[in-house]
């Protein structure tokens, strides 16, 4: 067999939040879904702290069962859609009993409070005094209505992937399997919905963008066959569309030491403003 080991970064998950996502993975794989399989070290452990000289200080690291598939790439289609949206209910299906206590990450605060968990966006760096403006504005519009949802439907919260973009997507045969649960926690249900559809805007590009509510059709047709979506899920949509963009744009500016993600900010930026516009209006 082939497997995976994974280093994780010292200041993003504690130990017990890997074990968290872990014992998740073990259960959607004892569900038989196409997952990465959690592997138990000798000493019993699905989580050890290694230790290296040449590294500054110890790391918690994973090992998972390697699974062979490629990526969709631009033959993406509707049918991928549909697949996307039933995996997304399987996995919201299959979650442990256990309250989510560590990764609690994707919830109104986490997505777009005051300190989200991909960093603050009310203080970027190398934009105008303008634009931040209107990018705070909007992350307090999208705040107050997505702490009204959670408020009224807590139900529709739950662990969630939330990074299932189709770099995360492998197709296995005729099949689709769902790979790198690093950024998975606690959060709305809906949102799992948004990050492919936007994955999927993103291989699109400007020329068939008219195709992109047919893409959005398929996927929510998919999630519906397994589990409920109603006209609050759709009413609220649009808003965690929109605290995605700004998270991602958190993102970046907290990687600003990276030349190749520093250089994309610029047009990232602009086109976060450009949706800003459009969908809510704020200019």
């Amino acid at each position: 067999s082939n497997y995976l080991l994974r280093i994780h970064r010292n200041d993003y998950h504690s130990k017990s939040a890997i074990q968290e996502e872990l014992a998740w993975l073990s259960l959607l794989s004892k569900k038989g879904l196409a997952v990465p399989t959690p592997v138990i070290s000798n000493q019993g452990h699905f989580v050890e702290t290694v230790t290296n000289s040449s590294v500054p200080s110890p790391r918690n690291c994973t090992v998972f069962k390697w699974i062979d598939g490629r990526f969709v790439g631009k033959s993406i289609s509707p049918r991928h859609l549909y697949q996307v949206g039933q995996i997304i209910a399987d996995l919201q299906t299959h979650t442990p009993r256990a309250p989510v206590k560590n990764r609690r990450y994707w919830t109104a605060d986490g997505l777009v409070g005051s300190t989200p968990k991909f960093g603050s966006i009310d203080s970027l760096e190398n934009i105008r005094p303008k634009q931040q403006l209107v990018i705070s504005a909007a992350r307090k519009l999208v705040l107050k209505e997505l702490r009204l949802f959670e408020q009224k439907f807590p139900r529709r919260m739950g662990l969630i992937h939330a990074d299932l973009h189709f770099g995360n997507i492998l197709s296995i045969g005729e099949n689709l399997g769902a790979i790198d649960f690093d950024d998975c926690g606690f959060g709305f249900h809906a949102y799992d919905l948004v990050i492919p559809l936007l994955s999927v805007d993103g291989i699109l590009g400007e020329k068939n963008q008219h195709r992109l509510p047919e893409f959005k059709e398929a996927l929510l047709a998919g999630y519906s066959s397994k589990r409920p979506w109603d006209s609050n899920d759709e009413r609220i949509y649009p808003y965690l569309c929109t605290a995605r963009r700004l998270l991602m744009l958190g993102w970046l500016n907290s990687r600003s030491d990276n030349p190749r993600l520093r250089q994309y900010f610029k047009g990232a930026t602009e086109r976060v403003l450009k949706h800003l516009k459009q969908e809510h209006k704020i200019s």
